[in-house]
């Protein structure tokens, strides 16, 4: 008697492959969301550690860290760079991120550093490149492992590096200057960020630098007459919209769109921009009302911005972190922006 063969038919095979690819479609959302909730569980670990340390060092200093130092008053050359530029940046140039590396465990990176020389300077060049884990979103990507500054190519919309070429580490973290942006001031005001700026243009309305960070800002806990609780101090924003560091502002740097979004909607910002943003609508903007909350859809390199849908990551002043939607109402969000203007806001009802 013949033997009877027994096996799949074609017709078998290819439904049980069918049955398996709609199976693993409807897995896969649910496998991508799980991935992202785990990504946005340590973008927020990473700001909860900023915030302590932000007030380990405001408990030994009596200030918390200005988003970059540099003295507006010098001008000179050196290691090839020129200063002071446009907005009046000078050495040493060194930011937020760096004079609080011992109140993150990173000690021996801090001690690397020749705080007395530029940050620019080529004995700072292998810190500088050093990528430091507690700076960095896993949810951005646009890049992680450092990039070279740039300056303006000249047509205000894309950036060329610095000759002779300075790599600095991403930060995925910038602090919130408040509503104004002091990378936009003109060279007679720029000197001293603590003074008003009038705007002709807003009938000599006085632009004032309103957040807890700028240039050598000595911001204290006092100083924050919203409360801690309601007031930004950080947030997030994604290296693949512009590139944001925690090392320093070289003077002449600019900060640049990518050109993988959105670079003809928005032009580079100054050299400051390089560690902090702003909530607008600066008074230069008069009479447009240019607010950009978080994740704003122009892709301005001065906003916050972040790769988890719908919103980003936010610290507050005392050392909390919130979502806050992209759709969160714009006068709420400059009302968070600002540290002394009486402006309080309830995010339980945001």
């Amino acid at each position: 008697m013949a033997r009877k063969r027994t096996g799949f038919t074609l017709v078998e095979l290819l439904v049980v492959i069918a049955i398996i690819g709609i199976l693993a479609a409807l897995l896969m959302p649910a496998v991508q969301a799980a991935r992202e909730a785990a990504r946005r569980s340590h973008c927020v670990n990473n700001l909860k550690q900023i915030g302590l340390a932000l007030h380990n060092y405001e408990s030994v200093l009596g200030v918390f860290p200005p988003a970059y130092i540099g003295d507006p008053n010098v001008d000179g050359t050196a290691y090839g760079i020129a200063f002071g530029d446009a907005n009046r940046n000078g050495p040493s140039g060194f930011a937020w991120g760096a004079l609080m590396l011992p109140y993150l465990e990173q000690m021996p990176l801090y001690q690397r550093f020749k705080f007395e020389q530029p940050c620019w300077s080529p004995d700072n060049a292998a810190a500088a490149s050093t990528k430091v884990s507690v700076f960095i979103c896993p949810s951005s990507a646009g890049g992680s492992d450092g990039f070279l500054v740039e300056k303006d190519s000249g047509d205000m919309k894309h950036g060329v590096p610095i000759a002779p070429g300075f790599k600095f580490a991403h930060s995925h973290y910038v602090t919130n200057a408040g509503i104004h942006q002091p990378w936009g001031r003109t060279g007679q005001y720029a000197y001293d960020f603590d003074l008003g700026e009038p705007i002709a243009a807003n009938g000599g309305k006085e632009a004032m630098i309103d957040g807890p960070f700028y240039r050598n800002s000595r911001t204290r806990a006092a100083d924050i007459l919203d409360g801690l609780s309601n007031t930004v101090f950080l947030g997030e924003h994604s290296s693949r919209l512009s590139h944001k560091t925690w090392v320093g502002v070289i003077p002449g740097a600019a900060t640049c769109p990518r050109m993988d979004l959105r670079y003809w909607l928005s032009d580079c910002n100054g050299g400051g921009c390089l560690v902090g943003v702003h909530s607008g609508p600066d008074t230069r903007d008069h009479p447009q009302v240019i607010i950009h909350a978080p994740n704003n859809p122009f892709g301005h390199t001065d906003e916050m911005f972040s790769e988890h849908p719908l919103g980003c990551n936010v610290l507050l002043g005392d050392g909390s972190v919130r979502f806050v939607t992209e759709t969160i109402n714009p006068w709420t969000w400059v009302a968070l922006s600002t540290r002394n203007q009486a402006d309080f806001v309830d995010l339980t009802h945001e």
